[in-house]
């Protein structure tokens, strides 16, 4: 580790002790300039690894849901008997970002992550850096800089010759093939067909030679900047391709293009983004997507939705709506007067954010398991989208319900419910320019009979087999503690991650705590750089071999309060001693 320098024990070295007369003014002036020469915490020199990343290195875990069939179920050598010896080994900090986000990628050497605009190999046991590599330098007025956005970095093993890949998406829409040995760019693209609006935040997903991406829209936030025109023209879509050169090989859309409708005052279809990563149905040549909702009227048959695609082609094979006619988009968040691009009355922003599950219940059968922004978790048969079972578990929500994902093994599935309200204006910076200062992004609330907590619900039938609902303090007073982040289960242990900053290790046979970490603390890196943790969000806890990486720090609908811990740039790696 490089020494660390310490500007402050410098700077008193340039003041006059007590009691002795000042230094020359050229010594002060020496130790001034060395000072300034001095790396400063936050530019630490990288501990350089001296080694080479191995070609044919073993996946310990891969993408936001861990696997094709998105279950955040792996084999890892974490248990009840064990977990409760986790200890921090190291952290890594995100230089200037206020977020931290992205499923890592782990090999049995490498641990895969992005770091604000950058994607970045460490070695997975010391934490030394192998690579870094930046996607492209880009901002947007209000709208703000560009980042890997990607809910997971996706590691592509080598193959039949084909070098090892190393994927992820970017904030403006462009994805990125990087060589996993040296970092080096193998293709880049643009993956929508709008370069202001389009962006990717899912994570992809590879079959047999195909790779999946799903495509979501900022329109959903940003039409509020969009005053000259009427909302809302774009829409989401998934793009099958070529992952070792980019080649488009299908695209399905969301919705048709939207045109303008003066009766209604709207553009439309539109809106149906693609949040979550696609699952892989391989018996049924099929790959299933979630959907969200559409932004203005008219509104379509397969917003908040699960969908069922010919993996070959696109088409349709079923839809399963959950949520009719739920048309939202943050203009609905806008002082009157300044909402004419939310339709009246307008939806709840009810979408399936969370990936569908592909699950094999206990007598071999399977199903499509669903979680929605509306508090209920569905059941489907993957043959038709019929429904097999649905359960109510909250109330519903702009940040859930279920919000980023569930977990299961193969007796039941694990779903986090927040029931909490934000105003998603936070994320654009706009609260000097419109309202009153203090009136955009600032409010956050409990739903009318918000049941947040953790969930365990029988894989066959539904049925709850236990429910915990943990509360912390702030300022003296208690709250209910809210999970929005993804869930994990390994073996005999559900991780979850909440947004006040507490990484909990749960029993999945009763719920009993057997672990906990606060993460909410300041830090110092393997490079010597301090950071800080905050909110535990989106990725979520993420177990690989005898480690959990846990990304602290989210900011994208509010900064700390009395339910979040706020703003943080921290990966957290704990180990088994």
């Amino acid at each position: 580790m490089p020494a660390r320098h310490h500007p402050n024990l410098l700077a008193s070295l340039c003041r006059p002790w007590w009691g002795m007369a000042p230094m020359s003014t050229a010594v002060s002036m020496l130790l001034s300039l060395l000072a300034a020469a001095l790396p400063h915490p936050a530019e630490a020199a990288t501990v350089r690894c001296t080694d080479t990343i191995a070609a044919e290195a073993q996946v310990l875990n891969n993408g936001f849901g861990f696997n094709p069939s998105n279950t955040r179920h792996v084999l890892t050598g974490l248990h009840s008997g064990n977990v409760g010896r986790l200890q921090l080994a190291r952290t890594h900090v995100a230089v200037g970002s206020q977020e931290k986000k992205g499923v890592p990628a782990v090999t049995d050497q490498v641990v895969y992550f992005s770091e604000g605009r950058d994607f970045v190999a460490a070695n997975r046991r010391t934490g030394c850096e192998y690579w870094r590599q930046s996607a492209d330098k880009r901002s947007t007025a209000l709208v703000g800089g560009n980042a890997v956005r990607s809910s997971a970095i996706y590691h592509l093993p080598a193959h039949n010759g084909r070098k090892a890949l190393v994927m992820g998406g970017d904030f403006y829409g462009t994805f990125y093939a990087l060589d996993a040995q040296t970092g080096q760019l193998v293709w880049k693209a643009f993956l929508g067909t709008d370069t202001s609006r389009h962006f990717i935040t899912g994570s992809p997903v590879v079959h047999q030679g195909t790779m999946f991406v799903p495509v979501a829209t900022k329109e959903v936030i940003t039409t509020v900047l969009d005053v000259l025109s009427a909302c809302c023209s774009s829409h989401g879509m998934l793009q099958a391709l070529d992952p070792y050169t980019g080649k488009i090989k299908w695209t399905y859309h969301t919705t048709a293009n939207a045109v303008y409708d003066a009766k209604l005052g709207f553009k439309g279809p539109n809106g149906v983004s693609l949040w979550g990563t696609p699952t892989i149905d391989a018996a049924r040549n099929a790959v299933v997507i979630g959907t969200a909702q559409n932004l203005s009227p008219p509104t379509t048959a397969n917003s908040d939705a699960v969908i069922s695609l010919d993996m070959s082609t696109g088409k349709v094979r079923w839809v399963f709506q959950a949520t009719a006619k739920d048309t939202w988009n943050a203009a609905c968040l806008m002082p009157k007067g300044l909402d004419g691009h939310c339709a009246v009355p307008g939806g709840k922003d009810l979408d399936f954010g969370a990936p569908p599950i592909l699950a094999t219940l206990p007598d071999g059968t399977q199903a499509i398991v669903a979680g929605s922004k509306n508090g209920v978790v569905y059941s489907l048969n993957p043959d038709t989208g019929a429904l097999n079972w649905q359960q109510r578990l909250g109330v519903g929500s702009t940040l859930g319900g279920i919000h980023w994902g569930m977990a299961i093994d193969r007796q039941r599935v694990y779903a986090a419910v927040t029931d909490l309200w934000v105003n998603k204006l936070a994320r654009l910076n706009v609260s000097n320019l419109i309202a009153a200062p203090g009136t955009l992004g600032a409010d956050i609330h409990e739903e009318v009979g918000a049941r947040p907590g953790i969930y365990a619900l029988d894989l066959r039938t539904g049925e709850r087999v236990w429910e915990r609902h943990d509360t912390h303090e702030s300022d003296g007073v208690r709250y209910n503690s809210m999970y929005s982040a993804a869930l994990s289960v390994t073996n005999d242990v559900l991780f979850a991650g909440s947004l006040n900053g507490i990484v909990r290790a749960l029993s999945t046979q009763d719920g009993q705590e057997l672990w906990r970490a606060d993460t909410a603390v300041a830090t110092l890196d393997v490079h010597g750089v301090p950071g800080q943790g905050g909110s535990i969000d989106s990725a979520g806890p993420v177990p690989a071999g005898t480690d959990l990486y846990v990304n602290s720090g989210y900011k994208s609908f509010g900064g700390k309060n009395a339910y979040q811990a706020g703003e943080g740039n921290t990966l957290f790696v704990f180990r088994l001693p």
